[in-house]
């Protein structure tokens, strides 16, 4: 777990809640019970009805978004802010914690059922700071089942949010990638001038990327530069067939690299993907969902 001085902790926070829907979520738990509706407003799926024909408001498929801002507010919930609380939980007891003791930065939902008509259990996944006796603040994640009820114009929560083990992580995944590609050579080149032009922004993308295939640039570029550190490929070669490869052969690399940004600091980063030849040189044709796995 990582620990952090009272200093760094607003930095911390400002990185990790960048998107703009969580940063309403951020400024609803933190704010009224008026600024948490409205929270819940702009965090809606586009598109859905936001207001029933008798005028009342339109619940959701699933009380799940409901129930992250409900797990966002009782972790927030201190004795001289109840953070819309009773917005949730109208029975709700009230907090005995100093304010900032413990903050979400991030929250979601692992899972949703609804055991029986009208009654839903939400399971919620928090990424709070949590203050230590040293002053320092440790970042863990906690698990909350959320017990949810629900009419047709409205859902409230049954209980104050009960902690519950969090899922297990399995071990690590198996990739069938086996065999180490030269990064001075074809495939290598071709690797490392995709990655630098897709996310540093430099050279032109057209280069590397199959046509006709569709690959749009993150905007704003997410680095300044790009070091690879290794690919590898999925298909063996024979000695010197990569440097000859014939037009049409598909290839699935996976790329370790490092993305660094415009104050010096790097971020690692994978990808998985698909490489066609052409007029005697690889081109990437796309992005892969996800990497192979031994055994799939």
């Amino acid at each position: 777990m990582t620990l952090l001085p009272d200093a760094d902790v607003e930095p911390a926070l400002r990185g990790v809640t960048r998107r703009a829907g969580r940063w309403v979520a951020w400024l609803a738990v933190l704010a009224s019970p008026l600024l948490t509706i409205a929270g819940l407003v702009v965090l809606q799926p586009a598109g859905a009805p936001l207001m029933r024909d008798d005028g009342a408001p339109a619940p959701s498929v699933t009380p799940a978004g409901w129930a992250e801002m409900y797990v966002r507010a009782w972790l927030t919930a201190s004795r001289d802010d109840p953070a819309g609380l009773e917005t949730f939980y109208p029975g709700g007891v009230k907090s005995q914690r100093a304010v900032g003791t413990q903050v979400p930065i991030d929250t979601a939902v692992i899972s949703a059922v609804s055991p029986t008509p009208g009654v839903w259990s939400v399971v919620v996944v928090a990424d709070v700071l949590v203050l230590q006796p040293d002053g320092k603040r440790r970042a863990t994640l906690l698990c909350a089942q959320v017990a949810m009820t629900s009419t047709d114009a409205a859902y409230a929560a049954a209980a104050l949010p009960s902690p519950v083990a969090c899922p297990s992580t399995g071990g690590a995944a198996v990739l069938a990638y086996d065999e180490v590609a030269d990064s001075g050579g074809p495939v290598g080149q071709s690797v490392t001038g995709f990655l630098t032009a897709y996310l540093a922004g430099q050279g032109q993308l057209d280069r590397f990327v199959s046509p006709g295939a569709s690959l749009a640039l993150p905007r704003p570029a997410p680095y300044t530069a790009v070091q690879v550190a290794e690919v590898r490929t999925h298909e063996k070669f024979e000695p010197g067939q990569a440097a000859r490869p014939v037009d049409g052969t598909v290839i699935h690399s996976f790329t370790h690299a490092w993305g660094w940004d415009a104050t010096g600091q790097n971020t690692p980063v994978d990808y998985a993907l698909t490489l066609v030849a052409r007029a005697g040189r690889w081109e990437i044709n796309r992005i892969d969902s996800a990497p192979l796995t031994a055994g799939r």
